[in-house]
């Protein structure tokens, strides 16, 4: 049996493997390059089917299977297949090459830097699946008969997001077709903590369990946490009997408008659920639309990818993040992850310098967050929970109004941003900034307990002209009222006494 290693440098049909990517359940990933007149050069992603399984009609059935039905498959969010063939009992499948991250890279990425991926980032990567998904389902070829496909191994590894700014959906590897897909017997196919509550009790599905599949991405990268986590069992028991918690709950200034999607996608009945991607589609666009979101395009991806993932942003990466980070990748129960606000690694005396800073790990990672919405604030507080969310005024009225290991195709290129791009702030700037911010936060709650006493000292190194109001907002007509009732009661008492 030859191993990946063997294969590089040789020629599978029109194809010279250039490099391994990555190994599959099933199939080996490699970069190749495709050659012709006239100098003509174009890299591509083989995917080639292991040696073991090839003695296996059975297996070899449901790889071509894949090609057929990504075949099918013409639209800007899905990968595109261009060949399949068999050379020398080796079978194959070529098929587009995206250099970029993986989104569960990304959302690593993301978790280390600034606590999650930016509201807007995510709602933008979910509505270009949700596209994916609803021409995978509702639309048609040539034929004018819908495709009736169903993914069934949405999940965060499955998504690319190209270097510049696409997002792709890949791995039709255990994709089905028809309106009521019946699932095979024995193991269920796809990722466990990606599964609808139909798939992981083995029940026919349809495009509805895709969009439950998105909710749960799109939950989790926006709040930076997983959704059911812990082992096999308990994960498929949660799926199926536990509502999760609502995004408020777990972040106060969640956009409550795009709670109401999310949790509307995580139904645990297929009925009460979204009854087509094109209108989960819809809802996110209009979200985007209606927050007044700066990410709008490609392009605006791809600047937000290369500033992750920059030199600079290497610096603000903690000890705290790593390990949430890879809590989040592993699935694991964190205490730490559910203590918000708990990141000590990044508090800082005061100072220019130290303001500048959090700056840049509150707002400039963000790329169009507000630029000192978390400066000057308690160093404390949930770090990057701003980040990328619209503009403080839509905050202000979402706040209001609430009520309460697989395959990949690409491998991670270097990504560079200029430093200018990030440093963009003076320090006097950013003090002004802070000014601003603690002013306008006059009604926010105070950290109480034992992050009230861990935050002490802290508090104390701060001038007064940069404490925030101590009475909420709320009380000040009730103050008023008690000093004018005061005012009356001594100016009676004075009357009564001239009586005497």
């Amino acid at each position: 049996m030859s191993t990946p290693k063997e294969l590089i440098g040789t020629q599978l049909g029109r194809y010279s493997i250039v490099e391994h990517l990555a190994t599959g359940g099933m199939a080996e990933i490699f970069l190749a390059r495709q050659e012709a007149m006239a100098r003509f050069k174009k890299e591509l992603v083989l995917k080639v089917l292991q040696t073991r399984w090839e003695e296996h009609p059975e297996v070899v059935g449901m790889f071509l299977a894949e090609a057929r039905i990504s075949a099918l498959m013409n639209h800007p969010n899905i990968v595109d297949v261009f060949d399949v063939s068999e050379e020398k009992g080796r079978h194959f499948i070529a098929m587009e090459y995206i250099q970029g991250r993986t989104l569960t890279e990304l959302a690593k990425r993301a978790i280390q830097v600034t606590k999650s991926i930016p509201v807007e980032v995510g709602v933008f990567i979910a509505a270009e699946i949700a596209s994916a998904l609803a021409y995978m389902y509702d639309g048609n070829g040539s034929t004018g008969e819908p495709f009736h496909v169903v993914h069934r191994d949405i999940s965060p590894m499955n998504v690319l997001i190209g270097l510049t700014g696409q997002v792709k959906l890949i791995d039709f590897g255990i994709a089905r077709q028809g309106l009521s897909v019946v699932q095979e017997s024995g193991a269920r196919p796809g990722k466990v903590t990606y599964m609808s509550p139909e798939q992981v009790r083995g029940a026919p599905i349809d495009g509805r369990s895709d969009i439950f599949c998105l909710g749960t991405i799109l939950y989790e990268i926006t709040l930076g946490r997983r959704l059911w986590r812990g082992p096999r069992e308990v994960a498929v028991k949660r799926i199926v009997e536990e509502r999760p918690k609502p995004p408020t709950f777990v972040r106060r200034d969640y956009p409550t408008d795009l709670e109401l999607i999310v949790l509307r996608s995580l139904e645990k009945k297929p009925e009460d659920r979204y009854q087509s991607a094109t209108e989960l589609h819809e809802d996110l666009q209009n979200f985007l639309t209606r927050s007044s979101a700066h990410l709008r395009n490609n392009f605006q991806m791809a600047d937000y990818v290369a500033k992750i993932f920059s030199e600079e942003a290497d610096a603000l990466i903690s000890d705290s993040g790593r390990r949430r980070a890879q809590a989040f990748v592993e699935g694991s129960d964190s205490a730490e992850s559910d203590q918000v606000g708990l990141d000590f690694d990044v508090q800082q005396l005061g100072g220019p310098g130290a303001a500048l800073a959090r700056s840049l790990r509150a707002s400039a990672l963000g790329v169009w967050a507000d630029v000192g919405s978390d400066v000057g604030s308690d160093v404390g507080s949930d770090v990057g929970s701003d980040v990328g969310s619209p503009d403080r005024s839509i905050r202000a009225a979402n706040e209001s109004s609430a009520p309460g290991d697989a395959e990949k195709h690409g491998t991670g290129g270097h990504v560079s941003a200029k430093p200018e791009s990030l440093l963009s702030e003076s320090a006097s700037d950013v003090a002004l900034a802070a000014k601003k911010s603690n002013t306008e936060k006059k009604d926010e709650a105070r950290p109480a307990n034992a992050m009230a006493a861990a935050l002490g000292k802290v508090e104390t190194n701060r001038s007064q002209a940069d404490v925030p109001d101590r009475v909420p907002r709320r009380w000040s007509g009730v103050v008023v009222a008690g000093i004018v009732l005061v005012a009356a009661m001594a100016a009676g008492l004075l009357w009564w006494l001239r009586g005497f």
